[in-house]
């Protein structure tokens, strides 16, 4: 079976906002591959979880990826007209959902947010990819965190239940710093159009298996 070296990330930067600016932190280097696998060799109880989503998707792929460390389950596909990225543990329990979108489709204030970011931060820029990423939300009950299950948590994506989610921007853009360096990132913005995670990214071969 062939392995596709999607890509090598240095995960370089990882940014908290504070009053006064950002909080750097140093991560170090995660390299990761990708390999196109059958849908019985997914995980049983991720596929029991999406059967609605397999039984009425298009397109449907199942992928296997990984780094040094560890590795995750993927399913790509065509629900109800949205491109559609569905990422769970090697264990099968549900880590995200993110739908592939073009930049002009981001509510307005979440444009203004980013491309501000960008033209303060970089001498000029390039999107590459836009993934709207909808999370799973965390609150605080009686002094108790609540985390919906991955039950709860799909059906409140399917239901697209803005109150219950934690929605972020992931995008992927060739960035030119002021010092006039090049370099391909992965960008993390947080639902006010906060950055949060910035990923060093260095293409092997161009990942042509996407929906």
């Amino acid at each position: 079976m062939k392995i596709y070296f999607k890509y090598i990330t240095i995960l370089s930067f990882l940014f908290s906002l504070s009053s006064l600016g950002f909080s750097q932190i140093s991560i170090g280097e995660k390299y990761e591959t990708e390999e196109r696998i059958k849908e019985e060799d997914f995980p049983k109880e991720a596929l029991q979880l999406i059967k609605q989503i397999i039984k009425n998707g298009e397109r449907l792929n199942f992928y296997k990826e990984g780094d040094s460390i560890t590795y995750f389950y993927e399913v790509k596909t065509i629900y109800k007209e949205e491109k559609l990225s569905i990422k769970f543990t090697k264990e099968g329990s549900l880590i995200d959902i993110e739908i592939l979108k073009d930049f002009d489709e981001l509510p307005l204030e979440i444009q203004h947010s980013i491309k501000s970011y960008f033209q303060s931060n970089y001498k000029k820029h390039h999107l590459r990819r836009i993934q709207i990423q909808y999370n799973r939300e965390e609150e605080y009950e009686n002094g108790r965190l609540e985390i919906d299950d991955d039950k709860e948590f799909l059906e409140e994506f399917l239901e697209m239940d803005g109150d219950d989610l934690t929605i972020k921007y992931e995008l992927e853009a060739e960035v030119v710093k002021k010092d006039k360096k090049r370099g391909f990132f992965e960008f993390l913005f947080n639902d006010l159009g906060e950055i949060e995670e910035i990923k060093r990214i260095i293409k092997r071969q161009d990942d042509n298996v996407l929906y």
